[in-house]
């Protein structure tokens, strides 16, 4: 829409009455320009402004805020289209003086004649208009000055000294503390390391240094009276956990550090009586299954039942495999289960008589 190229505030009996016409854009909005003020639209207060100057951010006279419109809006009781009305002139009394004056002479008013009434009627003279201030001369004089300005004196700031108060107090003051821990609606988790178990627990659960528990990190802990390995994995806000944890010991980020190394119990097995050649004892090649506790890959060692060689195994993280040897496997962090000697006997490499080896089992 196109806006006018005239606007007109009117009403206001100050010098803001007057015609404005367009002059210009001014941060992509029409200006426009009267004797003395400006209206233009103000982007930062969002509104139109009538100004001393373009831009000036003190408006004397605005419109609605916020305002989108594009054409110069104002108070609607002052402001509108162009161009003003021409003002109705004030008539102005006869022979009016608003200022002393000395005269010359002064007026000697003039009786009204009163006419003789007569029986007989005469004709009614027809008045005609006179000069009321005929005969009179004015003479004005005037003095013109300019006045002193008055001279401001200048205030010279000084110092307050301090105020000193003879105010000592003594005495002794107790403060009493609070001497616990406080403990918010909500629980620390822990992951168990071996059965992916979590535990949850809303008493205060301290580090083994005596501060706040790290996250991701593996402790060694007693939970319910029962000793394990668990990853802190933080707070759960919408769980109220029964769990009594104590944390004894910190490991790291690895659960691997933490976990026990199982204890072989042995288990007393038939004496292998060997078959008796002529030129070595022979060896029974038995059968194991293997469990890795690692959350990593792992090793052990056994003795290979077709050449009577130690070989290691390599198994993967919390794998379990079937494996064939003459001797118990060896290794750390691994679980060994006894499954079967199939009685079938070979002739290695000769070896020393058998003696009974204990079989590891878990306890």
């Amino acid at each position: 829409m196109s806006c006018l190229l005239e606007y007109c505030i009117s009403g206001t009996g100050s010098n803001y009455d007057g015609g404005y016409y367009s002059a210009g854009t001014y941060d992509g909005f029409d200006y426009y320009t009267g004797t003395t003020y400006t209206i233009y639209y103000s982007t930062g207060q969002t509104q139109w402004c009538l100004a001393t100057s373009l831009g000036d951010p003190t408006c004397l006279l605005f419109g609605k805020s916020p305002c989108v419109s594009t054409c110069p809006d104002l108070c609607d009781e002052i402001f509108g289209p162009g161009p003003c009305p021409s003002p109705t002139p004030t008539p102005t009394a006869a022979c009016s003086i608003d200022f002393d004056a000395i005269f010359d002479c002064e007026v000697t008013p003039t009786p009204t004649v009163t006419p003789t009434v007569t029986p007989t009627v005469t004709p009614t003279p027809t008045p005609s208009s006179s000069n009321p201030c005929g005969g009179v001369a004015i003479s004005v004089s005037g003095i013109t000055y300019t006045p002193t300005p008055t001279v401001t004196p200048t205030i010279t700031p000084s110092s307050s000294p301090d105020i000193t108060r003879p105010c000592n107090y003594t005495g002794l003051v107790i403060f009493n503390t609070l001497d616990d821990y406080i403990r918010c609606a909500n629980s620390k988790q822990f992951k168990d390391c071996a059965s992916g178990f979590i535990y949850s627990s809303s008493d205060v659960v301290l580090s083994p240094s005596g501060g706040i528990p790290t996250v991701e990190y593996v402790y060694s802990a007693t939970i319910n009276g029962n000793g394990v390995c668990v990853t802190y994995i933080g707070v759960a806000e919408n769980i109220s956990g029964s769990d009594v944890v104590s944390l004894n010991v910190e490991h790291g980020t690895n659960c691997s550090a933490c976990l026990p190394i199982p204890t072989p119990t042995p288990t007393t097995t038939p004496t292998l009586t060997p078959t008796p050649t002529p030129s070595s004892t022979p060896a029974v090649c038995c059968e194991y299954q293997v469990t890795n506790l690692l959350y990593t890959g792992n090793t052990f060692t056994i003795t290979n039942c077709s050449n009577n060689v130690s070989q290691i195994i390599n198994i993967n993280a919390g794998s379990t495999i079937t494996i064939k040897s003459y001797t118990i496997p060896s290794g750390n962090n691994i679980n060994i289960v006894f499954v079967d000697c199939p009685c079938v006997t070979l002739t290695p490499t000769p070896t020393p008589t058998l003696t009974p080896t204990p079989t590891s089992t878990t306890p």
